[in-house]
């Protein structure tokens, strides 16, 4: 009987430690998501919360827009942070607030992040079109709690 004590205890430690993570993206004093550069840290739910009546903005320039930014041949010019005014790109989609965001993510599964000129994040998201990127601050989109093996939300 103590043995069965011991094995249940154990199982259960162990149900805590491999469940679900609820755990989603910090973000600063101003609001932008932060996301350290480790392999496995992204999210890839996300859910628009500009009270905009005129919605949330998601932004491409015209020369790249059908990239799709996981593919191996993104042009060196679309990665390299601090160069863009990306608040200046062209609107390709327009998100009203409560719409569900599908973030592209690398394939070690590392958030994509652009910095803007400012510094400022923006994460691409996937649309028919191919992608295009929306703010990464919590004014414009908040994370939804997922599961960190399906990517499913826990709803």
């Amino acid at each position: 009987m103590k043995l069965f004590k011991c094995l249940s205890a154990v199982v259960a430690s162990l149900v805590l430690v491999s469940g679900p993570s609820l755990a989603v993206p910090a973000t600063n004093a101003d609001g932008d998501y932060l996301f350290p550069g480790r392999r496995g840290n992204r999210q890839f739910n996300w859910e628009v919360s500009d009270r905009d009546p005129n919605g949330l903005n998601c932004r491409m320039p015209r020369q790249f827009q059908g990239v799709i930014m996981d593919s191996l041949e993104i042009p060196e010019l679309l990665r390299t942070n601090n160069r863009h005014e990306i608040s200046q790109w062209s609107v390709v989609r327009v998100f009203e607030q409560g719409d569900r965001l599908e973030a592209v993510t690398g394939n070690l599964a590392n958030q994509i992040v652009l910095l803007d000129k400012r510094g400022k994040p923006w994460i691409p998201v996937s649309i028919e079109e191919g992608n295009c990127f929306v703010r990464a601050n919590s004014r414009f989109i908040v994370p939804i709690a997922e599961d960190p093996v399906t990517l499913e939300p826990l709803e």
